[in-house]
């Protein structure tokens, strides 16, 4: 692990000291069979596979918000355990949208589906917007790393045309919050533009076409809703966007000063492209309706006993929700993705109340919805905590834990960030495992599941789940995971059948407990570590 300063390693030296003889007095045994009870309950035909909102997805709630209760768990939601999450749907209003060019020689009609994609929007059942295009590179601001999208141009009340993606001389966790559409629209907004279009590359239509979003193009927008009306998600003052296809995208720099190509061309030289003003207007025009759906994330504490620290929390997040049931009657199970989640959740929790030691600081198990719809609940839990933020001081995120075979080893996506990665690993050495690193960096993770809402608010936060070294020699755990990748993952086949191994249910129970146990009763609180990259944008400490 990575500590950057004198200072970092003796409060991290200290912290272990303080938590080392706590953690071998207590070493409760997870009981496997709870962990089936649970999967198989949440994973059922009953609640046809948990989409946010349904029937199904309220019966999963009830049954965690009873087994909080059962355990002692107080309740820590805004209504008994429940913090219900209001979610606004949009979905498209009979036409199709409209995105017109306006030359100065001559208008291009681009056709939705074809040339080009877009959302329904959530903020508003009718948008219209006509303004100058200026060509930005990525739209990428991170002076750190040499890149400045929007230096030396007039961006004011303007639409901001930007590539998908990020130069490839961004490190991958780093480039991916940059190159992510929250960020470049926020960059934009920040400079004064109204309206955000995005290129496909040629990079981006190898790794996936750009008919494949095609197919999607009639999807529902889903977006929580803030206090004050205004989705989540969006920003005030800006159209939704489109996206463009190669071919369309070409069109926009006819009479500019450089083709589209020609920078395709530079970006495979591995040069960063420049920003210019281009020739056209564009015409955007859409109508959508919208639905208020309430769907709940489930809170539930278990109090800390030191006088204080008990005021300070670390939260448990797993999400409950899966992708339901399909109009052809099919039911998305989602036992592994997030059953297996919530029931290790559940486990944990038990631990520590049949430990006979209270932890020092206090617990706050989340069980969130609308992970599948866009890390939904977790980020609207995040904005409106049920406690106060800065008593949060670290999250330890649970998503399909992959218990395919007992393991000899863990993965915590993040661990390099915070000292969390250090306590994950020292907690894994005490089950008899080891802290592997994270085996698919280029699928950057770290930004990619509920952990990241945290994250955002300055929260030391980890994700875990099973490595890839099995106990048995002749199974090939990277295999395994793979496979289950390919043949079930968000298919029906997720079910609560033989793939849940329930002796790694039971290992990576007692490990999440021992991160918990020393993050809980540590003098110290986790901190980032120094310059670390999301530790200087988002940490307080």
């Amino acid at each position: 692990m990575r500590i950057k300063s004198l200072l970092g390693a003796l409060t991290m030296a200290l912290l272990v000291a303080c938590t080392t003889s706590n953690l071998e007095k207590t070493s409760p045994i997870a009981d496997s069979d709870y962990i089936r009870r649970d999967i198989n309950y949440l994973a059922s035909a009953e609640l046809e596979g948990r989409d946010t909102g349904s029937e199904g997805y309220r019966k999963a709630a009830q049954y965690v918000a009873q087994q909080f209760q059962k355990m002692g768990l107080l309740p820590a939601g805004e209504q008994g355990y429940f913090q219900e999450v209001p979610f606004r749907s949009a979905s498209w209003d009979g036409d199709d949208p409209k995105f017109i060019l306006q030359g100065p020689d001559n208008i291009i009609a681009m056709q939705f589906g074809e040339d080009f994609l877009a959302s329904p929007s959530a903020l508003s059942e009718n948008s219209q917007l006509n303004a100058e295009l200026v060509f930005v590179g990525y739209g990428i601001e991170a002076p750190d790393y040499g890149i400045d999208d929007y230096a030396g141009l007039d961006i004011q009340g303007k639409i901001v045309v930007a590539l998908a993606g990020r130069p490839q001389s961004l490190p991958s966790e780093v480039g991916a919050h940059h190159s992510s559409s929250r960020t470049k629209r926020q960059a934009a907004a920040k400079h004064g533009a109204v309206g955000f279009i995005r290129l496909y590359t040629p990079e981006r239509e190898k790794r996936r076409p750009f008919t494949y979003y095609a197919e999607h193009r009639f999807d529902d927008t889903f977006d929580w809703v803030k206090k004050n009306g205004m989705p989540g998600s969006a920003i005030p003052g800006m159209h939704p966007g489109v996206m463009l296809s190669i071919a369309a995208g070409s069109k926009l720099f006819n009479g500019a000063e450089r083709s589209l190509e020609s920078i395709f061309a530079d970006i495979e030289q591995g040069k960063i492209p420049t920003g210019f003003p281009l020739e056209y207007r564009a015409e955007l025009s859409s109508s959508s309706k919208h639905q208020r759906v309430v769907s709940p994330n489930v809170v539930a504490v278990l109090p800390g006993s030191d006088p204080l620290l008990k005021d300070e929390y670390v939260v448990f997040s797993a999400h409950l929700d899966h992708v339901g049931k399909k109009e052809g009657g099919e039911i998305y199970y989602g036992a592994q993705d997030n059953a297996a989640g919530i029931a290790v959740m559940l486990e944990t929790a038990r631990l520590f109340v049949e430990s006979g030691q209270s932890p020092r600081r206090s617990l706050l198990f989340v069980a969130v919805t609308a992970e599948e719809k866009g890390l939904l609940g977790s980020d609207y839990f995040a904005e409106y905590p049920t406690v106060s933020l800065p008593s949060i001081v670290a999250n330890i995120n649970l998503d399909m834990p992959m218990l395919l075979y007992p393991f000899r080893d863990i993965i915590a996506f993040g661990a390099e960030h915070s000292s969390l990665g250090q306590i994950a690993e020292q907690a894994a050495h005490r089950s008899g495992l080891k802290l592997s690193p994270d085996p698919m960096p280029e699928e950057v993770i770290f930004v990619r599941s509920d952990h990241y809402n945290f994250v955002r608010r300055g929260v030391p936060s980890i994700y875990l789940i099973t490595g890839r070294e099995a106990k048995d020699s002749s199974v090939d755990g990277t295999a395994a995971q793979m496979a289950f990748f390919r043949e079930r993952y968000h298919k029906p086949g997720d079910a609560a059948d033989e793939q849940i191994n329930y002796e790694a249910a039971k290992q990576f129970t007692e490990v999440n407990y021992l991160i918990a146990r020393e993050v809980a009763d540590s003098k110290a609180r986790p901190f980032w570590y120094e310059g670390d990259f999301f530790g200087e944008l988002f940490g307080t400490n």
